[in-house]
């Protein structure tokens, strides 16, 4: 009778259970896969607020092969001339996606570390970076990266 109650103890225990976890990085990008709202850009201590009606949409495919990425992004809205983000591009998870890192256009001369910080109910996003003065840009148009730019900057965005 004992056998059988730890035999029936041994199975249900297995039913039900994931025995492989998620990979961090999918976890991550389920949450970040999605329409987002800025509700705030700062540059240094000032607020912004000529990103009118801006939305971050970021999207992607887990794969098991490549966890880190490349996944892409898309701008929508109207932004400041010059702005410190081009239209659209692809970013990477740093080495480790707990570390709250993203790689912004990977592998160009345009890429920059930023980091994220995701709120518990991942509704709300946090990406900070910064451009240096240094910085050569993307050419021209609304989304030209220049010395008025350059800064540490921050913004946050909602979703439902």
């Amino acid at each position: 009778m004992h056998s059988c109650i730890a035999a029936s103890v041994l199975i249900m225990s297995g039913c039900g259970k994931d025995d492989d976890p998620k990979p961090e990085e999918q976890v991550q990008l389920e949450n970040l896969v999605k329409t987002w709202t800025l509700t705030d850009a700062v540059l240094g201590t000032t607020l912004r607020t000529d990103f009118v009606n801006v939305t971050l949409t970021i999207s992607g495919s887990f794969n098991s092969s490549s966890p880190l990425g490349p996944y892409t992004y898309n701008l929508k809205g109207t932004f400041p001339n010059p702005s410190p983000w081009k239209p659209n591009g692809q970013w990477t998870f740093g080495e480790d996606a707990v570390t709250s890192v993203i790689v912004r256009d990977p592998g160009t001369a345009d890429e920059l570390v930023m980091n994220y910080n995701l709120s518990n109910d991942a509704k709300t996003l946090t990406i900070n970076f910064s451009v240096p003065e240094a910085a050569t840009g993307w050419g021209g148009g609304i989304f030209a990266k220049t010395k008025q730019v350059s800064g540490n900057w921050s913004f946050t965005f909602t979703s439902n």
